[in-house]
């Protein structure tokens, strides 16, 4: 997790690599302020809190900035105007797609660290598939009895649980061996 502050004393090293990292996939997390604003100032301690409290548990793909109002317009690609001050957006997929903290549905939204952290964790649940799982909804819809592809039929294979609940009933493996065994006896019955 990085995290960035930029105000009118930043370089423009700086601000060129925030400009990197908003064309790379990176997960940004923003806060903009205007100088001299009483709830801007009440807000960013909490948000400066941030770093202590989640410094390892995300890697560099999740940054946290913090930009004044002064130094917005030399940023490319930001193509978000607070409207009022302040203003947390995570902003993600190449910069293309903006959401308010104000928008999410997090319980309680009172610019605390608590509500940042809250925010924070389940926008990046949202937004990552995590070990390429499948919904459950969708592992039923696979038919293993005509899989397509390679995924589907390793899961059919190894991947799908051998005791099946149908009515309250338990259907242990050597049930599902003979029920397919006598299929295979009445279909080969069939075609001599």
């Amino acid at each position: 997790m990085q995290i960035l502050h930029f105000d009118p004393t930043s370089e423009n090293e700086e601000i060129n690599n925030f400009n990197k990292l908003l064309k790379d996939d990176k997960e940004l997390f923003v806060l903009f302020y205007l100088e001299g604003c009483g709830p801007c100032n009440a807000t960013r301690p909490e948000w400066d809190k941030i770093k202590n409290v989640l410094k390892d548990k995300y890697d560099d793909s999740i940054i946290i900035a913090d930009i004044d109002q002064s130094v917005m317009d030399k940023f490319e690609n930001l193509n978000i105007q607070p409207t009022s001050f302040p203003a947390i957006y995570h902003i993600s997929n190449k910069g293309k797609t903006y959401t308010s903290y104000d928008d999410s549905d997090i319980s309680n939204k009172d610019r605390t660290i608590d509500s940042f952290v809250e925010w924070i964790k389940t926008t990046t649940k949202q937004n990552k598939m995590v070990g390429g799982k499948w919904s459950l909804k969708y592992k039923r819809s696979i038919n293993c009895k005509s899989p397509r592809g390679f995924s589907q039929k390793q899961h059919c294979k190894y991947g799908r649980k051998k005791i099946f609940l149908t009515k309250n009933k338990k259907i242990s493996k050597r049930t599902i061996k003979v029920k397919k065994l006598n299929k295979r006896r009445r279909s080969y019955k069939r075609k001599h």
